[in-house]
């Protein structure tokens, strides 16, 4: 038998364990049960995650104690736990119908309607038409990480909550404190705002590319290394804010990444890193492309 690495324990708080859990919690009845996962399994979770969130982001709410605002924003998010969804649909555009599909034919103002409200009972396919041009779209399933899901309410929320108190202020204080409010807090300045926004929405448009190229080895000429990185830089991405920043910042740990994609691929880093290639070149592309569009 070879005497290969054994994977080391992943530490953190919100892996495929607490997924599960969020998944368990919303399908049982048994209110026994909720009590158990919820105590037992999610509660240290989200309390790790409120947590991490305002003291990574700075969100602190002037004029109210950490613990204030930490309670605030956990009981905001229990309100909002059962709306999450692990699974949801969208329309990705495609190049060309697969042979014999019947597809739904509709103009430009009925696709836009169709684009925007999707689930399960959608067409598959939509042709959608506008003068001389045609759109060709396929109904894809989408899985939702939870995590994700969770941990931008609590962020919409206390930016939400800054807002208001930045604006309250306004109202009622003489300038030179809203000034220093403003100076004195990240949340408010502008270009650390664009930054943060614009490396979100780099790293969600290269996780679903990722994601095509692998769905369609043969079509991008992968090999099995080439897939099994691919597979580990999707979940990297989907989770890079737990995966590669430090728990009070948002300073990028570069040693975490290729630790990581070691570890889950059990490569070494020469290996992982002529496998990660094609992948490189598609994140410089669009991110090439999203900079000049700014």
């Amino acid at each position: 038998m070879g005497r290969g690495r054994k994977p080391k324990e992943r530490k953190g708080y919100f892996y495929e364990k607490e997924e599960q859990a969020v998944i368990d919690y919303l399908n049982t009845t048994d209110i026994n049960k909720k009590n158990t996962i919820f105590n037992e399994i999610l509660l240290p979770a989200f309390t790790k995650m409120v947590e991490a969130i305002i003291r990574r982001y700075k969100l602190y709410v002037p004029d109210e104690l950490f613990e204030e605002t930490f309670n605030d924003t956990f009981s905001y998010l229990m309100s909002k736990f059962s709306h999450y969804k692990p699974v949801s649909y969208e329309y990705q555009e495609i190049s060309e119908l697969p042979e014999n599909t019947n597809a739904v034919m509709c103009d430009i103002n009925e696709g836009k309607e169709l684009l925007k409200k999707t689930d399960k009972d959608c067409p598959k396919y939509l042709i959608i038409s506008e003068d001389d041009n045609i759109l060709l779209y396929k109904l894809v399933q989408k899985k939702n990480k939870a995590f994700s899901y969770y941990q931008t309410i609590c962020k919409n929320y206390l930016m939400a909550k800054g807002i208001q108190y930045v604006n309250n202020q306004k109202r009622n204080a003489p300038y030179d404190n809203v000034s220093e409010i403003y100076d004195n807090n990240i949340k408010y300045i502008n270009e650390d705002e664009k930054a943060y926004s614009f490396a979100e929405n780099l790293i969600e448009k290269t996780s679903n590319e990722i994601k095509k190229m692998i769905d369609n080895p043969e079509t991008n000429n992968l090999n099995d290394g080439e897939i099994k990185v691919g597979k580990a830089l999707v979940e990297l991405l989907d989770n890079w804010e737990t995966r590669v920043l430090s728990e009070d910042s948002n300073k990028l740990q570069k040693n975490k990444v290729l630790y990581f994609l070691r570890e889950e691929t059990m490569m070494s880093t020469k290996v992982v890193r002529e496998n990660m290639k094609k992948y490189f070149t598609l994140y410089f592309n669009i991110k090439k492309k999203e900079l000049e569009e700014q």
